[in-house]
């Protein structure tokens, strides 16, 4: 390679408008990827917590229900759980009762059947 082909390669230096453009597309197309990506991924785990609220919120009206008591809401992760209980608590001596929970917030909800017993 003489000299002269050496500073030919080195004439073309810098990038064109065209070229500028379209790496700030390319870049603004991975911004928008990933920042979809993460909004996603924290309604998924909004969604997860308030389950395992709901979940959480049936299991105590039932071992609130055992014991004798009766509780209609708790705070879990933010959510406020409505709990309805169907069935008798405050059972007699020897005797038995069947009964459901239902824990509802932000519109979903979650139901537990179970045995409550008194001896």
């Amino acid at each position: 390679m003489d000299r002269k082909q050496k500073l030919n390669i080195f004439k073309n230096k810098g990038s064109t408008i065209i070229e500028i453009l379209i790496s700030i597309f390319i870049l603004f197309i991975v911004i928008i990827s990933i920042t979809s990506l993460i909004t996603i991924f924290g309604l998924h785990i909004r969604n997860r917590v308030l389950l395992t609220c709901l979940v959480e919120g049936a299991a105590s009206g039932i071992e609130a229900c055992k014991n004798g008591h009766i509780i209609n809401e708790i705070r879990c992760g933010g959510f406020t759980v409505n709990i309805s209980v169907n069935g008798t608590c405050n059972l007699a001596t020897n005797l038995c009762s069947d009964i459901e929970v239902i824990a509802s917030s932000q519109g979903k909800v979650f139901s537990l059947k179970d045995k409550v017993c008194k001896f």
